[in-house]
């Protein structure tokens, strides 16, 4: 009898202290059920901005597909060398192109100010970059051009 009396003791004890973490547990999983609704809703934000970014993009992309071209920087072909520079919205005219020596080179500062109510502004970018002409090419008919947003140097083979 007093096995029952403390068997049934220990198993009250075990419901008791059972319930009373279930109720501890109540507030806990109040508190996380709101703490996932808030990571939901910021989550739900950054992915509005991020779609928003990507609309911007796509737009820039369609607007001026030229920018967005991937082309190998250099080939060479059974006719001639091609050499690429990528320049990123830069002008043609920003571009000095030089042959000397067996050496092309090609050459660009750019300097952009602006002055207005946010303040004053200055951007200074240089570029330089040579290369060895070879010896299978005759110098006189080296070309170069502008190919959507490269700048494109063409080295016939002899």
């Amino acid at each position: 009898m007093l096995n029952k009396i403390l068997a049934g003791s220990v198993l009250s004890a075990i419901v008791f202290s059972s319930s009373l973490s279930a109720s501890n547990y109540i507030p806990n999983l109040n508190e996380e059920l709101s703490y996932n609704t808030n990571l939901i809703q910021q989550s739900k934000a950054v992915i509005a901005k991020l779609e928003k970014r990507n609309k911007y993009l796509k737009k820039l992309k369609k607007d001026s597909p030229a920018l967005y071209t991937s082309k190998p920087l250099y080939e060479d072909t059974k006719s001639s060398y091609i050499y690429r520079i990528k320049l990123n919205g830069a002008k043609a005219k920003d571009l000095n192109f030089t042959i000397k020596n067996h050496i092309i080179s090609v050459e660009m500062n750019l300097r952009t100010e602006k002055d207005d109510k946010n303040g004053y502004y200055l951007s200074s970018q240089n570029f330089y970059q040579e290369f060895s002409i070879p010896r299978n090419v005759k110098e006189s008919n080296i070309k170069h051009k502008i190919n959507g947003d490269y700048f494109e140097i063409i080295i016939p083979k002899k």
